[in-house]
């Protein structure tokens, strides 16, 4: 075990539940997401994992297991898991509300402008509440390193962006990398959160050496931020590098596709009644999770619009997989109500049971949907990365095109290899729904072989040995 490095992020890749047979506390795995892709780091690495307890069985559970909770992960490997057990209240304002609605619409752009955000006193409770929050991840940390004399941290998320100024406080000569799994938008769009939390989020970042992102285009807004929020602050763009208060912070590029592990050890199933109904059909696949940005009722009207211009396509069947999320928060519960009255007038248009919806959290049943799908639809209005656009070629087994947004962070990597759509463009998405289906088995299989073999190269051990060269490339002069 790597001794010396410190990993924490605030998603799980379990939580607990009682067993429906025998009572007892059992640990369930979260397919996709953040929890999962830290899981894996955790495991590759061989080290402990700081997380928050969320659910009171989450709390009873790291009661239970003081010394840490191992948990094996999709990939074979075995991870010990710390959960945090912070103040209820305190974790409840910063889960349901300063994160989950407050800060993930920041970044995914998730206002209007005109009749959304409007910030008063609750936000300014929640961010008080963020920083006791944030001070709990501190202390552990500290405290677990307190007896290494080279201790390396590794923060990761949005959640923790404000843990390495606390980190850096106490341990000043620590190599601190923060890396980012969502979209950071643009410095315009950033001042639209109230002043303390646009300045305290980036002060607390820009106490990393490093901070990671998926796509330069989100390296570059976070540049234009700091440029935009800090006059004092030296932004050098060519070399992606902030100099303040006598530090120097990189902002680096690193991509992530997909665990080889998890893709080998999967066990593929389709969700029950999927294959009597695809039958022999053709069958176009959306998936993601249950939030607004994965764009999944567009894509059901393109695919309406593509079928009723193309009479050829008549017989094609829709899948919309979705991953239940966060269904406390408003807009998501407002996207599955979307999407499933989008599939009812598709269905009314172009025949009962042409599109279906299926929900549920089997990681298995997404991989099952990946690898029968004739098309896959990924067309986020925006995406830290998107994983699944590396994950389903790798595994699909019908020479499946693949139409991506180019608001994706894997667009940056995918979109030669991949028919990229203006996600707000039904027009367009129509016209590459049609040109994907009526493709000649040829070229099909000549652009599959070119994904695959474009997705290969991203793997999650590529990804963790970047951070950590990252890291190392750093002149200790620099801290």
């Amino acid at each position: 075990m790597s001794k010396h490095l410190f990993l924490a992020s605030k998603r799980a890749v379990v939580t607990y539940a009682p067993d429906p047979e025998t009572g007892l506390l059992k640990a369930w795995l979260a397919p996709g997401g953040t929890g999962n892709v830290v899981a894996e780091q955790a495991g590759y690495l061989d080290v402990s994992w700081i997380v928050s307890a969320d659910t009171d069985d989450d709390h009873l559970a790291s009661e239970q297991n003081p010394d840490g909770i191992v948990t094996e992960l999709p990939s074979g490997r075995e991870i010990t898991v710390h959960p945090l057990r912070h103040n209820r209240e305190t974790f409840r304002v910063v889960q349901d509300f300063l994160t989950a609605e407050l800060m993930w619409a920041g970044n995914n752009y998730g206002w209007d402008k005109w009749t959304t955000p409007t910030f008063g006193e609750e936000t300014r409770a929640a961010w008080r509440a963020f920083d006791e929050f944030t001070e709990d991840y501190a202390r552990e940390l500290l405290a677990r390193s307190a007896d290494v004399t080279d201790p390396v941290y590794l923060v990761h998320d949005y959640q923790l962006v404000c843990v390495p100024a606390r980190i850096r406080a106490q341990r000043p000569d620590a190599p601190i990398l923060h890396f980012v799994h969502i979209p950071w938008p643009s410095a315009d769009y950033w001042r639209i959160l109230p002043k303390p939390m646009r300045t305290g989020i980036v002060e607390g970042m820009l106490a990393s050496d490093v901070i990671g992102f998926f796509a330069d285009r989100w390296s570059r807004n976070f540049l234009a931020c700091v440029e935009d929020l800090f006059p004092d602050a030296v932004v050098d763009r060519a070399a992606s590098t902030v100099t303040w208060r006598g530090r120097v912070c990189q902002v680096r590029t690193q991509v992530l596709g997909y665990s080889p592990e998890t893709l080998h050890r999967r066990k593929s199933t389709l969700p029950e009644g999927i294959e009597e109904w695809a039958g022999e059909h053709r069958l176009v696949v959306h998936s993601g999770r249950t939030d607004p940005i994965k764009n999944g009722w567009r894509a059901v009207r393109a695919f309406v619009k593509a079928v009723n211009e193309n009479p050829s396509l008549r017989g094609t069947r829709m899948l919309v997989r979705m991953n239940p999320n966060r269904l406390y928060v408003e807009a998501n519960s407002d996207y599955v109500r979307r999407v499933e009255e989008e599939a009812a007038a598709a269905n009314a248009e172009l025949g009962a049971d042409t599109v279906r919806t299926h929900c549920d959290n089997e990681v298995n049943h997404s991989f099952g949907c990946f690898e029968r799908a004739d098309l896959l639809v990924f067309n986020s209005t925006v995406d830290g990365q998107n994983l699944s656009v590396f994950e389903a070629p790798l595994v699909n087994r019908r020479d499946a095109d693949v139409i991506m947004s180019e608001m994706l962070g894997a667009a940056e990597v995918l979109s030669e290899v991949c028919r990229s759509v203006n996600p707000f463009d039904v027009s367009e998405q129509a016209e590459a729904i049609a040109a994907a289906l009526l493709a000649t088995p040829e070229e099909r299989a000549a652009s599959a072989l070119k994904r695959r073999e474009a997705a290969e190269p991203w793997t999650l051990e590529r990804w963790v040995d970047t951070q950590l060269a990252s890291l190392r490339s750093i002149d200790s002069g620099q801290r």
